[in-house]
């Protein structure tokens, strides 16, 4: 039986400025723009239906209509392109125009250039696993090292150091191998029903995870994470080269 999927709108959002490392969305990491890994990922997959760019950028836009399943139609407005502008408002501006121009979508798909080493196929495994679990949005986590889990950790409450959380049962935690499992969000994919976006909302109601056991996963946002992502690529791209045009 053949399963059918909705139809569903991939977003790539580039604002021009950046603090931490100024214009990074075309900064060259190994002589292609950053931008473009994303590119390259999502052109991949099977499951978007449309994979819309919004950037406030002209070369970005220029560069994104370069590529055949990527579109920059328009350029986004300066009120969601500071700093402080929430992706949500970014998500449901960028959601508007594409219903006008491609009718109705059911999900959205959120890919972030500073996250560009993404596994092979990740995009379409966990498209396939939202619909699988019928959920309204999904995250992509990574495992906390035991040294940084939740449960291990102190707060310093009025000159004393005591337990931040507690684990379930109350009961302290002393040998590694009863940690609880602990998970962080590492920005690499999040996917959400449109109805929650026009709430408002990029995560919530029913939320699924994909545990991401990529080892070159990397969010950059200061130079030291570029230069930790100068650090991983030849390992990455040896790994992934069968599958990029470059």
């Amino acid at each position: 039986m053949t399963t059918s999927f909705p139809k569903i709108l991939g977003l790539i959002p580039a604002r021009m400025g950046s603090k931490g490392v100024p214009g990074k969305n075309m900064k060259l990491l190994d002589g292609i723009p950053l931008i473009q890994y994303t590119f390259e990922a999502a052109g991949q997959s099977e499951l978007l239906d449309t994979i819309l760019v919004s950037t406030d950028c002209p070369e970005t836009a220029f560069f994104a209509n370069c590529f055949e399943k990527m579109t920059a139609p328009f350029l986004r407005p300066a009120h969601l392109a500071t700093d402080h502008s929430p992706m949500i408002d970014v998500l449901a501006h960028a959601l508007n125009l594409a219903v006008q121009g491609w009718g109705d979508f059911e999900y959205v798909v959120l890919l972030q250039p500073t996250c560009p080493f993404r596994a092979p196929g990740i995009i379409d495994a966990t498209i396939r696993h939202i619909i699988q679990k019928n959920a309204d949005s999904l995250i992509t986590v990574r495992k906390i090292p035991d040294a940084f889990n939740p449960f291990w950790t102190y707060a310093l409450r009025e000159g004393r150091f005591e337990k931040a959380i507690d684990s379930p049962d109350r009961a302290p935690v002393t040998r590694r191998q009863d940690l609880p499992p602990a998970y962080y969000r590492d920005g690499e994919i999040y996917i959400a029903r449109t109805s929650l976006i026009r709430e408002g909302v990029l995560t919530g109601g029913k939320t699924a995870a994909w545990l991401n056991e990529n080892a070159f996963g990397i969010n950059i946002d200061t130079p030291a994470d570029w230069a930790r992502a100068e650090t991983l690529l030849p390992q990455w791209k040896d790994q992934t080269k069968s599958l990029f045009s470059y």
